[in-house]
């Protein structure tokens, strides 16, 4: 996989470098003419002003986006999944938190800051009619607990909330929405509701988030 960042100083952050030893820092015009299916576009946002949102659409039609932001804010995230990107999150990320980043939007996936990710997850759930589409088949392959969380963070709650509700800590949370993910073999939370509802076809699974999101 090619990770070219787009940055008007060609410089790579260290912690870009750190994630990826062969990643590169390229103009807008070296980006587009060498995005494909096999490139991973990362865009920093504040350096492209009034043109961002048109470069997002253009690259997406070509290549996997994910949008870098000095100050990230929920509003921006929204308008760069709107334009064709699957991720969103700090240009400072660790160089750890960009792998993953990277693993998610290319295995069809999204990345977003938590917080969005919460709204996304409960108006997709309830756009897919969730609690009365739930496939007990999937759910028998978790355990009670599993149960709870993958149902919780579905409808929209946040790792600090499931942690409330449920009684347990956060730590714990998020270990059991990695074996959740691995039992179901997805990659991120809005793959959990596709997987829960039945509604498994990616394809479908990109045309309900964008839905959701231009609510």
């Amino acid at each position: 996989m090619n990770h070219l960042f787009v940055t008007q100083d060609q410089a790579l952050m260290p912690r870009w470098q750190a994630a990826f030893a062969e990643a590169e820092c390229v103009t807008v015009e070296q980006a587009e003419a060498r995005a494909d299916a096999d490139t991973l576009v990362w865009l920093l946002k504040e350096e492209h002003g009034n043109e961002e949102s048109s470069l997002v659409r253009r690259l997406s039609q070509r290549a996997t986006v994910v949008v870098l932001s000095m100050m990230p804010e929920n509003g921006a995230a929204m308008e760069a999944l709107q334009q064709g990107a699957r991720g969103y999150a700090h240009a400072l990320s660790p160089a750890d938190s960009l792998k993953q980043i990277a693993t998610v939007v290319m295995n069809q996936g999204i990345w977003v800051p938590a917080e969005l990710m919460a709204q996304v997850m409960g108006s997709t759930w309830r756009l897919l009619k969730g609690d009365e589409q739930v496939q007990s088949s999937v759910l028998e392959v978790l355990t009670q607990r599993e149960r709870e969380v993958a149902l919780a963070v579905a409808k929209g709650a946040s790792n600090k909330v499931v942690a409330r509700e449920l009684d347990i800590t956060e730590r714990t949370v998020k270990a059991h929405l990695t074996a959740i993910f691995a039992k179901l073999d997805i990659h991120d939370r809005l793959q959990l509701i596709i997987k829960l509802t039945g509604k498994g076809a990616s394809a479908k699974a990109n045309e309900t988030l964008s839905y959701s999101t231009s609510k």
